[in-house]
């Protein structure tokens, strides 16, 4: 509505109004530099962001060794390197099997004379010890008794020394230890001499 079409005199408030303008907001001018910020933190940053990731997902920023990477062990000349980082066992031997049958010597002349002679005193010990020698199969074997003073101990006597495994076979079953070659005490095969130290069966 234009002035000439208002019906109503002009008053002092129309006065008043006339002279005002339509007042806005003043907003200063924006500098060019904050105008282009984003996009310069955006440049600048987006390269260091992306270069960190990689870094961090292909084993972070230590620099060091990689933790998980297999132990390395030196080998001698000659020697084969393992490839999948463990050390390989030397093959195992097997321990030979000792036949029990076998302790014994196979080849002993149990046909040799063996004369088993009782100087303790006691009466039936060179029976006893007779019989002994004849359960383990010797063919040959003589009790009687000895009056004479020497040996003081139990003794075997073998006239040779390719008589010494079977005399070692008869003090072993006489549980005698002392093994003596003399040919003068022993003329013909094996003679033991038992004292008040002997075997008793």
């Amino acid at each position: 509505m234009s002035n000439r079409d208002y019906p109503h005199s002009e008053d002092e408030f129309d006065a008043l109004g006339a002279d005002r303008t339509p007042q806005g907001v003043h907003r200063a001018q924006q500098s060019r530099w904050r105008a282009f910020l984003p996009f310069i933190l955006v440049i600048i940053l987006a390269p260091t962001l992306a270069f960190g990731a990689v870094r961090l997902l292909s084993g972070g920023f230590g620099g060091g060794d990689d933790p998980t990477a297999a132990p390395t062990t030196t080998t001698e000349a000659g020697e084969p390197t393992p490839t999948d980082g463990t050390t390989e066992e030397p093959p195992a031997t097997e321990e030979p099997t000792v036949d029990p049958t076998t302790d014994e010597p196979a080849d002993l002349d149990r046909a040799l004379s063996v004369y088993v002679l009782n100087g303790a005193g006691i009466s039936g010990l060179a029976g006893e010890a007779a019989e002994v020698l004849t359960e383990d199969g010797w063919t040959t074997v003589t009790p009687d008794n000895y009056t004479r003073e020497l040996p003081t101990a139990s003794a075997v006597f073998y006239t040779s020394a390719d008589m010494a495994e079977e005399a070692a076979a008869v003090g072993e079953l006489l549980s005698v230890t002392d093994l003596i070659e003399d040919s003068s005490a022993a003329s013909n095969g094996i003679v033991v001499v038992l004292r008040d130290d002997a075997f008793r069966n």
